[in-house]
């Protein structure tokens, strides 16, 4: 299912929304829009989609979305309810809602990161989360230059947390943004450009990466964490997830457009990196979506 693009409008005064999510009477679906959002649950539960991921929630749910990433929160309490009544504190803004190039001073360089590599959503644990949340509540009743100042806050926290927890793969949303022309930058952008070619292979990647193939091998593994074919079958499972999601292609034709040259090979790593085959996939997106209530 393709996610509705949402219009979100500022009030008259504010550069930014800040609102708490169990006073807005809308009922939002799978959705995806240009704007950043933090949500924290204060208390709740159900289950949670960004990107490609499928993930429950508790009381102290703290996720950071970046833009463009599809996402919906869908409460256990209010299912199959026209609205739901969450407490939930939601802030949305535009990554240039400060002008263009305001984040790219060195003072900002960690909240620019921190915004790119959002874009696969961010979940943070308690009790830092909870901390966060209640700084995000005290914004609701902050106005002029405090308010701004919250948020500002709030990301540099965010951005400075340690070791947080990425939710959709890498391959999900594949961008290649980046100004930096690092070597691994290059292969990264390459290996993107050329992901659906069946004929990708570890000694064209160390060609471009001007590399002999036991060095690269080292390298790739040191600046990714990952093997060479590792990184690779995440992407095309990323991009297989989307297709699955937001297609109604077949298991055949997708193993084909990611780049697998047979389709026990795709279905073997797709349970080996996702824990279920392509179809059950499709089901457990399918399932969620019929689901009637959301709180993000």
């Amino acid at each position: 299912m393709l996610p509705t693009f949402e219009k979100l409008l500022t009030n008259s005064g504010e550069s930014f929304r800040c609102f708490n999510r169990n006073t807005i009477r809308t009922s939002t679906r799978w959705h995806h829009h240009p704007e950043c959002e933090i949500t924290y649950v204060e208390k709740g539960t159900g289950t949670r989609l960004i990107g490609d991921h499928i993930g429950t929630y508790r009381n102290g749910d703290l996720v950071f979305c970046g833009s463009d990433l599809p996402h919906t929160w869908m409460s256990d309490e209010y299912r199959d309810q026209k609205y739901d009544l969450h407490p939930a504190i939601v802030i949305q803004f535009h990554p240039d809602f400060l002008g263009h190039d305001f984040f790219n001073v060195a003072e900002f360089e960690a909240i620019k990161t921190f915004m790119e590599r959002g874009r696969r959503g961010v979940q943070f644990p308690r009790p830092f989360a909870d901390e966060l949340g209640e700084k995000m509540g005290s914004i609701i009743q902050l106005t002029g230059p405090q308010r701004l100042l919250g948020l500002l806050t709030c990301l540099s926290q965010m951005a400075t947390f340690e070791k947080p927890i990425y939710l959709a793969s890498e391959g999900y949303a594949l961008h290649a943004d980046s100004h930096a022309q690092t070597r691994i930058q290059k292969v990264c952008d390459y290996i993107t450009r050329n992901l659906t070619n069946a004929d990708l292979d570890h000694p064209t990647i160390a060609s471009i990466a001007n590399m002999e193939g036991a060095a690269f091998s080292r390298f790739f593994r040191k600046s990714t964490g990952r093997t060479f074919v590792q990184y690779v079958n995440e992407l095309r499972i990323g991009l297989a997830c989307r297709l699955l999601v937001d297609s109604d292609l077949s298991i055949l034709d997708i193993c084909m457009k990611t780049g697998f040259n047979n389709v026990s090979n795709f279905n073997r790593r797709f349970r080996e990196i996702r824990n279920v085959t392509p179809r059950e996939y499709r089901r457990l997106y399918q399932n969620a979506m019929e689901q009637n209530v959301s709180i993000s």
